[in-house]
């Protein structure tokens, strides 16, 4: 599986038949994130606002498209199959059509808004997909020091809580090292580290 590398939008515009299409696409790891994405690349100009999105993998897979007031199949299924075709994951592609008048039939949609997905996803850069754990650590303050420094080492630390007598650490280090960050932190804490919540995505 591919995901986006980096963060950044990307955007191709083309014109077929008098018609304009800007296609963008863009990660998006949840419901509400594409959903946001849509709504900023609506414009109330438009006519059609058209999208495709995979989101997650494995039982947890969502991929999901809108027509947008096209003809039935003739916009979001292409846009989507751009996605799955290539195995992109965590990204939507929106396109935006302005209609130019001339009427491009069911035939000339799909090619259309399959060929703007397919042209921004070849602009775009792509990397396969790495399995990653998300960790909470609950980790005793007299060990906070040696173990923070281990988790820097290991992976990503995304926070850290101080509490009385614990600090909650949040962490994503890649799936390969999993366990062993939970070896190696249990050994330095004598077994006084405790692992809260653990969740696996694709980064």
């Amino acid at each position: 599986m591919l995901v986006l590398d980096g963060a950044d939008e990307v955007v191709e515009s083309t014109t077929i038949r008098k018609s304009r299409f800007v296609a963008t696409v863009a990660p998006v790891s949840s419901e509400d994130e594409l959903s946001a994405l849509v709504d900023r690349k609506r414009d109330p100009s438009a006519n059609h606002t058209c999208w495709g999105a995979v989101i997650g993998s494995g039982p947890q897979r969502i991929a999901r498209c809108s027509d947008d007031g096209e003809p039935a199949g003739t916009a979001g299924p292409p846009i989507l199959a751009a996605l799955t075709s290539r195995e992109v994951v965590d990204a939507a592609i929106v396109v935006v059509r302005w209609f130019g008048g001339v009427k491009l039939g069911a035939g000339g949609l799909v090619r259309a808004y399959g060929g703007s997905a397919t042209a921004v996803l070849d602009k775009a850069s792509l990397r396969e997909a790495r399995p990653v754990t998300r960790m909470r650590l609950d980790v005793p303050v007299h060990d906070a020091g040696r173990a923070e420094r281990l988790l820097y080492s290991l992976g990503d630390v995304h926070g850290a809580v101080y509490g009385a007598a614990c600090v909650t650490y949040t962490v994503e280090v890649g799936a390969e090292h999993e366990g062993s960050l939970r070896d190696r932190l249990m050994s330095l804490t004598s077994g006084g580290a405790q692992v809260v919540e653990v969740a696996r995505r694709l980064a």
